[in-house]
């Protein structure tokens, strides 16, 4: 009995008496907590950066395979569904209504490959350029589009809708194009 009392009434006394030692003590705990929650912050950007990595390689290795087995042709419809977010859907339906109405046609490229005409395609040097991990997820993802003329650096924005990792928006970095602020310009246009 008398062993325990004994250190339990030092540290009594130390308490009293030392108080700037207990707040040292809690200012390298809170100091500790704020390296730790930096240090999972940054592992856990590392984890997701190489999740949306991933995710882009499978979606555009499927494009490359869709575009081989298809002797060049492409199913770009079927990928909006299957690899892109509700909003990017809902313009795209906006803009093949407009393109039926109008009797014009919007797109110029594919912008699945980046090409003008089907062919084979094939995807290199994939990089994630931003992430944010804010309460809206994003991300964004350059990579190099060859075909059997030309190689096109392009990119593509996404968010995480529905548990995944779905394009918001696709970049012609060759020329410029925003694709998706190309459909708002025609969406906007009058065109008789």
């Amino acid at each position: 009995m008398w062993l325990v009392a004994i250190p339990l009434l030092l540290v009594g006394c130390q308490a009293k008496n030392g108080n700037v030692r207990s707040n040292d003590a809690f200012v390298q705990v809170r100091d500790t907590a704020v390296i730790l929650n930096k240090v999972n912050s940054e592992m856990s950007m590392q984890i997701e950066r190489g999740v949306v990595l991933q995710r882009v390689k499978d979606i555009f290795g499927i494009v490359r395979s869709t575009t081989m087995s298809c002797g060049g042709a492409y199913i770009g419809d079927v990928l909006d569904r299957a690899y892109c977010s509700k909003s990017w859907n809902k313009m795209l339906m906006d803009v093949r209504c407009k393109e039926e109405q109008t009797c014009t046609l919007f797109f110029e490229i594919e912008h699945w490959t980046m090409t003008t005409e089907p062919g084979f395609v094939s995807f290199d040097e994939f990089e994630v350029t931003q992430l944010s991990m804010d309460s809206l997820m994003k991300a964004s993802v350059s990579f190099i589009a060859l075909d059997c003329h030309s190689y096109t650096p392009a990119r593509v924005d996404l968010v995480y809708e529905d548990g995944r990792w779905v394009i918001d928006n696709f970049y012609d970095l060759k020329y410029k194009m925003n694709v998706r602020e190309s459909m708002k310009h025609f969406l906007g246009k009058d065109i008789i």
